[in-house]
């Protein structure tokens, strides 16, 4: 009979709301882990989260890494222009790193996080919900299946209209929505597409939000093998579907609710066949599977569905984009191999992004 391995002793860095409802919560769900300590700058966060969580709390990081010894994984769920040094102080003192999106505000982060996570032989978890999406996964075994033939476009559009006033409206906190939203917007058309992204054209605007960065971006992203990706995020009170794929055979639309299906034979007079599937579960990924995830990569070794590759092949897409607005010009991807990394995967199996 195998005995049970010990508990993941956690501490979550940033209380706020989502690192309470995203990483506490689920985590208490998990019997894999245990809330060992908590730091949050703000002191009636950290008071909470003593009531909550029974656990010692730290205002700083240097203070809580001093009791690094304690603890097996730190959950970084701060402001995204503190992650690189917090993810890197981490890592050095010898823990594993969950790290909320976006993971790094640029390739120079993620090439300095990466560096820290070889040197320390411990791990990143990028926070990449939507790799966990339910509608996601329907459409990702549709495309495997080749449901709809070869496919030549990917769409993945999100619309709202709401002003909010806070950091992520800030450049200089590493706001803006490209940033933001891109781990749910550009993320899943790159990795729906089964072949490296070439070039990207961008662009960006500021429109209902005050601050001084974008809440609105539109990128449309040539592939290697020929196939067209668009991902936008637009203030509208209305939106187009959240995912429309069209293949060679037919189409798949979702609206975040509803998965529809239609085939059919460009060539012929048939009418389309139309097949319509209910969308259950949270729209951007259950946590607890998350975390459950989590904790067989760690104690078993088991590959996640988002690497830390992942995470980096985005960052290079969202810089392009960035790049391409400010300059207004189509900018090429750069093919850039990265170390291996633990229980990492290759993206493409004909692409530098492999090696």
């Amino acid at each position: 009979m195998t005995s049970p391995q010990p508990p993941i002793r956690a501490a979550i860095i940033g209380y706020g709301g989502s690192g309470k409802l995203s990483h506490a919560d689920p985590m208490r769900e998990r019997p894999e882990f245990e809330i060992r300590a908590v730091c949050d700058v703000s002191s009636a966060q950290r008071e909470q989260a003593q009531k909550e969580q029974n656990c010692p709390v730290y205002e700083s990081v240097d203070q809580l890494l001093e009791h690094a010894g304690e603890l097996d994984l730190a959950v970084v769920v701060t402001r995204t222009d503190t992650h690189c040094q917090i993810v890197r102080d981490c890592l050095r003192a010898g823990l594993h790193v969950v790290v909320t999106k976006p993971w790094a505000l640029n390739r120079a982060e993620a090439d300095q996080m990466i560096e820290a996570s070889i040197a320390a032989d411990r791990e990143i978890f990028p926070w990449m919900p939507m790799s966990w999406s339910p509608e996601y996964l329907m459409i990702q075994g549709l495309l495997q299946e080749e449901t709809i033939g070869d496919v030549f476009l990917v769409r993945r559009q999100i619309a709202s209209f709401w002003k909010r006033d806070d950091w992520q409206t800030r450049a200089e906190f590493g706001g803006g929505y490209l940033l933001n939203w891109g781990m749910h917007i550009v993320q899943p058309v790159l990795d729906l597409v089964p072949s490296p992204a070439i070039r990207v054209f961008g662009q960006m605007q500021q429109t209902v939000n005050p601050g001084d960065t974008e809440d609105n971006f539109l990128a449309a992203i040539e592939f290697e093998n020929g196939t067209r990706g668009i991902a936008e995020y637009t203030q509208a009170l209305e939106g187009l579907p959240s995912f429309m794929i069209q293949g060679t055979r037919g189409m798949i639309h979702s609206d975040g609710e509803t998965l529809t299906v239609l085939k059919k034979d460009p060539g012929s007079d048939k009418s389309t066949e139309r097949s319509a599937y209910p969308i259950t579960g949270k729209r951007y990924g259950d946590e607890l599977e998350i975390y459950a995830d989590i904790a067989a990569s760690l104690q078993s070794g088991k590959p996640m569905r988002a690497t830390t590759r992942h995470a980096y092949y985005g960052t290079l897409v969202l810089d392009a984009i960035r790049e391409s607005h400010q300059t207004r010009q189509t900018v090429a991807i750069p093919d850039c191999p990265i170390p291996d990394l633990p229980n990492d995967i290759p993206l493409f199996k004909s692409s530098g992004f492999a090696t």
